[in-house]
């Protein structure tokens, strides 16, 4: 740190005693927000319009003390939805386990490029042993794959992508999908921005436990073949948002298998409820599945924007996402070695299996 017309100024290249302080600062932040969260409202949004007003001023050209803004950042966190504390039932919340941020940290200061193994290859393969380790927890065979995203909503989209490059091909006019009113929403929108109209959404009903109707479907499906429609993907929930419910996902799949469909389960609410007895049995066949959304910002407490797709047979996810590049073309890896970027929509992207690794690797499976 540096001082400019006596005001504090720090270089973008940082010596090592501020790059500590500095740390220490931000940690001792985050350690008194994580003590105070017991006694911490569920929401506080009282005096948020002038935390809001005191934020809204952009950078200028002389940096700012390092105090002030922590104490900003201080600010906008206590007015808020309090989804990291014991008293938050709403929605869905978001445990912000401390192992994975200092995971998020390590990333980010390392700063590697693992979407393209040779660029990381210990962290591509830590990544990947994420993957792996999800597929045997859901009883993927040898040749599954998957990818981490940025949540629920990515996964769904490229898992609706890898169905459509699949079943239909090129040329995917009159494909249609199923889904019941239960479905998060986040389907539906994934459907259209793969670019299926609306009227190629189906809604299924449910029966009065609110679980997706089976023989309604299968009417609905053979209506559609008989008109010249070509039924390609039916979603089931393992948990739905509203209620929790699971589907008969054993029942859809067989019905799906008997139809040549692709049958997706979004998991990402209680997708890992799989770690329990009671879980596996409420799952039953979902090995069976095509695909698997899940969320690992939910089920186990790690922070926002950590989401999977898992794809029973990896070949699929690749061919509906690989684009080859001049620039990339010295980078391919070895057989059987995956590069992220064959599977995903994503080139540039963060280091998302650190957050999932180390904690895994810090408290064991057993603890969550």
């Amino acid at each position: 740190m540096r001082e400019i017309n006596g005001a504090p100024s720090y270089p973008l290249e940082l010596s090592a005693d501020d790059m500590r302080s500095m740390g220490e600062a931000a940690l001792d932040l985050l350690i008194r927000f994580i003590g105070d969260l017991p006694a911490s409202p569920a929401v506080d949004l009282d005096g948020a319009d002038e935390v809001v007003a005191a934020l809204r001023p952009g950078p200028q050209e002389d940096g700012r003390p390092l105090p002030e803004i922590l104490d900003a950042v201080r600010r906008g966190a206590a007015k808020a939805f309090n989804t990291t504390g014991p008293g938050y039932l709403a929605f869905i919340p978001g445990g912000g386990l401390y192992a994975a941020a200092l995971a998020d940290f390590l990333a980010c200061g390392l700063n590697r490029f693992v979407n393209v193994w040779n660029a990381a290859p210990g962290f591509a393969q830590i990544e990947w042993t994420v993957i792996r380790w999800l597929d045997d927890l859901f009883g993927y065979p040898a040749g599954s794959g998957g990818i981490l995203t940025s949540g629920g909503s990515m996964a769904n989209l490229s898992a609706i992508v890898t169905a459509r490059r699949a079943l239909l091909g090129e040329d995917f006019q009159g494909g249609t999908l199923y889904l019941s009113a239960q479905t998060h929403a986040s389907v539906a929108k994934a459907a259209i921005l793969a670019g299926f109209a609306q009227s190629c959404i189906r809604t299924v009903p449910t029966s009065s436990d609110l679980a997706l109707d089976v023989e309604a479907l299968r009417d609905m499906v053979q209506k559609d073949r008989a008109d010249g429609l070509r039924p390609f993907l039916v979603v089931a929930s393992a948990g739905t948002t509203n209620t929790g419910k699971v589907d008969p996902l054993a029942d859809i799949g067989a019905l799906a298998r008997e139809e040549r469909m692709w049958l997706h389960v979004d998991g990402a609410y209680g997708g890992f409820f799989q770690l329990t007895k009671r879980g596996r049995a409420l799952f039953r066949a979902i090995d069976t599945a095509d695909s698997i959304t899940l969320d690992p910002h939910k089920g186990m407490f790690l922070p926002y924007g950590t989401g999977c797709l898992l794809v029973r047979d990896r070949r699929r996810l690749r061919e509906a996402h690989m684009v080859g590049a001049d620039y990339l073309q010295d980078l391919a890896p070895e057989a059987g070695i995956p590069n992220f970027a064959d599977y995903s929509p994503e080139l540039s992207r963060d280091f998302r299996g650190l957050r999932v690794w180390l904690p895994l690797m810090l408290h064991g499976v057993e603890a969550f």
